[in-house]
């Protein structure tokens, strides 16, 4: 399993995520980088300087439009906090930033969606953000799309073992 961490690398940090039981760790700017573009300009921009550092492109979309267009016409390879996307659910379902329409896009096109274990521990909403997650995982499952749940820890306090992120991970998926 491996551990994405919104870090720099330090030893220590390596060496904590290798006695957690995580495989392979990356860090922010090392090995990946995290894409916050407001505009499809500038997205393709910055996937662009990524793509030339050989940096695996990681995407927090702000909109629905801007995930659309990630999807469809970027070569983007995570999508992250997809179910941050909407600020309210809909009476009759939980709006977790995915339907069945990007989930199809996203399986044609080969993209991962990621989630994020630090997003769970420090937010504030943490019923709404499960049930969210819970419904995109759903979705992924049912359109056969790419998956990832990680630490994406910014502090050594965020971190985890992977076998609990494992644990987390089946009792999310559960029906």
């Amino acid at each position: 399993m491996d551990n994405f961490l919104l870090t720099t690398k330090t030893p220590e940090l390596e060496q904590l995520s290798g006695a957690l039981g995580f495989s392979r760790t990356l860090f922010l700017e090392r090995d990946w980088v995290l894409i916050a573009a407001n505009t499809p300009s500038t997205l393709l921009q910055q996937i662009k300087e990524a793509q030339k550092r050989k940096l695996l492109t990681v995407y927090a979309p702000p909109d629905e439009e801007l995930l659309r267009f990630a999807l469809e016409k970027t070569t983007v390879d995570i999508i992250l906090n997809v179910e941050k996307i909407h600020a309210k659910d809909s009476l009759h379902y939980p709006r977790g930033g995915l339907d069945q329409v990007l989930c199809t896009i996203a399986a044609q096109n080969n993209k991962t969606v990621a989630f994020s274990f630090a997003e769970i521990l420090t937010s504030t909403r943490r019923s709404q953000l499960l049930r969210r997650l819970r419904f995109n995982l759903h979705l992924g499952h049912k359109y056969k799309i790419k998956m990832l749940f990680s630490t994406f820890a910014r502090q050594e306090e965020e971190l985890r073992s992977a076998a609990d992120l494992q644990a987390l991970w089946r009792l999310l998926q559960r029906k």
